[in-house]
């Protein structure tokens, strides 16, 4: 769960138009920085890991054992959900569970509880916001949080086309991308990825750079990127994609 606490950004030189890799030992959640609490018996470690034109990234490590408790929460939130479990509980409606691998997307006004359980160790998750966001009066379209359903992340849904709407928000977009060959002419919005099926490459035309990506990895596509995916993979690809709603309120 994102923290609003301001932390020095690791700012994308503006004319680097190369696709940023999250590495490894960031996913694994280790080089985080501990964040002061006023409760010395929470725990919570943050790191800022791309902070882009629209969107911000981040890695979130939350002591287990405890309750956040929310009075319309303040932006819509895309969460990867790395480690542990949490009992949710929206005010007037029925209390659901967020588990290791879940994906999903906090709703912006959500009024509830999170109930972190414990599970002797820290939650881990990725965090997805935009930035420059519409004014505090617009909320998203649900009032609970969206937990992408396990069949369209397992790819066994039936699909039809090379990308499946998953939600359109206030702030965020996400689809689930199944095309093993896409284009990029001077993208107009930065988009995040994660790849969650096959093997890929992303080929840079203007700097002739080529980047291979297996699943787990997480990557964005800046804003302007002119290139090319594919993907030669036995496995279907399939790549979760998240990027800002044009609402701006």
């Amino acid at each position: 769960m994102f923290c609003s606490i301001p932390l020095p950004a690791q700012q994308q030189e503006k004319e680097n138009l190369e696709i940023y890799k999250v590495p490894r030992t960031l996913l694994a959640g280790e080089g985080l920085n501990s964040i002061k609490q006023k409760d010395p018996e929470r725990t919570v470690y943050q790191k800022k890991i791309y902070d882009g034109n629209e969107l911000a990234m981040y890695i979130i490590a939350i002591g287990t054992g405890i309750t956040n408790e929310f009075k319309s929460f303040p932006l819509e939130e895309f969460i990867f959900w790395m480690n542990g479990k949490a009992k949710i509980e929206p005010v007037g409606e029925e209390p659901f569970e967020i588990q290791t691998g879940d994906y999903f997307v906090q709703a912006k006004g959500f009024n509830g509880k999170w109930n972190f359980i414990d599970n002797g160790g820290l939650h881990l998750e990725l965090s997805i916001i935009a930035k420059n966001r519409p004014n505090s009066t617009i909320k998203s379209p649900i009032t609970r949080a969206l937990v992408i359903g396990r069949d369209m992340i397992s790819g066994v849904s039936q699909v039809t086309n090379d990308s499946e709407i998953v939600y359109r928000g206030a702030e965020l977009n996400v689809n689930v991308i199944h095309s093993k060959s896409m284009k990029f002419e001077n993208v107009e919005h930065e988009k995040a990825f994660h790849v969650l099926s096959g093997v890929m490459t992303i080929t840079n035309r203007i700097s002739n750079s080529e980047q291979d990506l297996y699943p787990g990895d997480f990557f964005v596509i800046p804003q302007g990127f002119q290139g090319d995916w594919t993907s030669d993979s036995l496995q279907d690809l399939r790549v979760v994609e998240v990027y800002r709603a044009s609402n701006k309120g």
